[in-house]
């Protein structure tokens, strides 16, 4: 009875964990009008204009974000204690990227003039164009949150099962790929986010000092 009820506690505790996530929309909102009227740095690379833009990959793309609702909640339910790591990773990341916007904001200028008609993807694409401005794109958000959903599959002190590594690993490489041959980010912007992905795995799933902090909250 007492390890039911302090699993129960431990859950409710880790709900708290989901309140980063309205914090954030509203953040990112709120960027758009913070660094309106201010200069932005445009983000480019000669590797931008050897890939070409594919209406496919908005597929794909769209997948992120319910990506990430349906990891969250499976190891909210299923790994506690990878939730909390995994948790961490993205308030400690994001708001990192946050911040950087704020200081440095980005812009892209690489989206096709036209969208090529096809079906119902050019419908799609116009209104991802519409929703998801080129402003605030270095580093990428899109691909910290990818290694980080690859980091917990494929964790050593991890449970995750043999679908879901193989999820990741094609998930990853398609959300990747997707922030290019869609033109929502540069390479640049790939590149910048490895290093706050790779602090963000030392410190949330690596860090034991960070363990120590977490135990508390």
């Amino acid at each position: 009875m007492d390890k039911r009820l302090n699993k129960i506690d431990k859950f409710r505790t880790n709900l708290w964990y989901l309140l980063f996530w309205p914090a954030y929309i509203l953040c990112f909102v709120g960027l758009e009008f913070l660094t309106e009227g201010k200069q932005f740095h445009l983000v480019h690379c000669f590797l931008d204009d050897m890939i070409p833009f594919c209406e496919w990959f908005v597929i794909p793309y769209l997948t992120w974000h319910p990506l990430i609702a349906i990891v969250l909640l499976y190891t909210l339910i299923n790994e506690t204690e990878n939730f909390r790591k995994l948790s961490r990773y993205f308030i400690l990341t994001f708001t990192v990227t946050m911040v950087i916007y704020m200081i440095y904001p980005t812009r892209l200028e690489l989206r096709p003039e036209t969208v090529p008609e096809m079906f119902i993807l050019s419908d799609i694409i116009n209104f991802v164009y519409t929703v998801d401005t080129p402003e605030n794109v270095c580093p990428s958000l899109h691909i910290i949150g990818m290694i980080g959903m690859f980091v917990w599959s494929w964790d050593a002190r991890g449970k995750a099962s043999l679908f879901w590594k193989i999820v990741m690993i094609v998930a990853t490489v398609l959300i990747v790929l997707s922030t290019l041959f869609m033109k929502q980010h540069s390479v640049v912007d790939v590149i910048v986010a490895l290093p706050i992905s790779f602090i963000g795995w030392l410190l949330c799933f690596r860090g034991k000092e960070m363990e120590d902090i977490s135990e508390g909250i």
